[in-house]
């Protein structure tokens, strides 16, 4: 029965009007709709039940949920997925895709989960481009396609560059080896500062340390201890040893606006970073 639902599912053309609801990778966005809804809302007890609240539920019962009292129940969480992506609802065909990949709540199709994957990330999906980019990469998902670092490289991209930011962070480690294509300093500068300031990061400024070492070593740009400093200073402790280092080389007036940098993007982004102690020349 559930494959038979699928085959229609899949035999309809998706609307050219697909909605996204939650294009975030980091689950922050899910999370702050989660904290805003009640049982009542979730079940439809308190009026009409929308499309983006039945996908909700359908990831609640395919986890469980002690908050909203809600037992596992993989027939439920099927039914309210497809529905969802019936309705043109993108996230549920990217759940649908994961859940076909590894066989969870439904028997594990891989032909299925590779083309819900292709079209959720035609519809600009991010965790679909992430999961093509990584699979054709061979670093995750391996089953779904053979490895094409091309298609990799533009997966990745697409994904990177809506702002994601373990996208765009695998792409400087690509281009930086030459894993599979041409080695690309400068591409791979470009990547890591876009990883570094990524709209989707699990919190900011996760990227820093690395974008640092660029601007030190001179990888893919000139060299500039200053910006080295202030990214070394914003990785908080773990900067520490590396700002000590530079510092040697360093002028005073250089190290007093690395921090004054430094000072200003935490005061920009309310941020205070525990770097601790500040090594200065004499």
């Amino acid at each position: 029965m559930k494959n038979f639902v699928f085959f229609i599912l899949m035999c309809l053309s998706f609307s050219v009007s697909a909605d996204i609801v939650f294009q975030d990778p980091t689950y922050r966005q899910l999370n702050h709709a989660l904290d805003s809804k009640s049982k009542e809302d979730l079940l439809g007890l308190s009026g009409s039940q929308s499309d983006k609240e039945k996908y909700i539920l359908g990831l609640l019962y395919l986890r469980g949920s002690e908050k909203f009292e809600i037992k596992r129940s993989c027939d439920k969480a099927v039914n309210l997925l497809q529905e969802s992506w019936l309705s043109d609802i993108v996230d549920a065909g990217y759940a649908l895709a994961a859940m076909y990949y590894s066989g969870e709540c439904v028997d594990e199709d891989i032909e299925k989960s590779r083309r819900l994957a292709k079209e959720t990330a035609d519809a600009g999906y991010v965790l679909s481009q992430r999961m093509l980019g990584r699979a054709y990469w061979g670093r995750e998902w391996e089953k779904l396609c053979s490895r094409n670092m091309q298609k990799a490289v533009y997966w990745l991209g697409k994904a990177g560059e809506a702002g994601d930011r373990q996208s765009a962070g695998n792409l400087a480690y690509i281009y930086k080896v030459g894993d599979g294509i041409e080695k690309d300093e400068r591409k791979s500068f470009y990547w890591q500062k876009v990883s570094a300031f990524a709209k989707f990061s699990e919190s900011p400024g996760i990227g820093f340390y690395s974008l640092a070492e660029y601007y030190e070593k001179g990888v893919g740009t000139d060299v500039d201890l200053v910006k080295a400093y202030k990214y070394y200073d914003l990785s908080g402790s773990a900067g520490v040893d590396d700002k000590q280092r530079i510092a040697k080389k360093m002028t005073q007036e250089q190290i007093d606006e690395a921090i004054r940098q430094s000072k200003a993007w935490q005061e920009e982004h309310n941020i205070q970073v525990g770097g601790g102690f500040i090594q200065r020349t004499n």
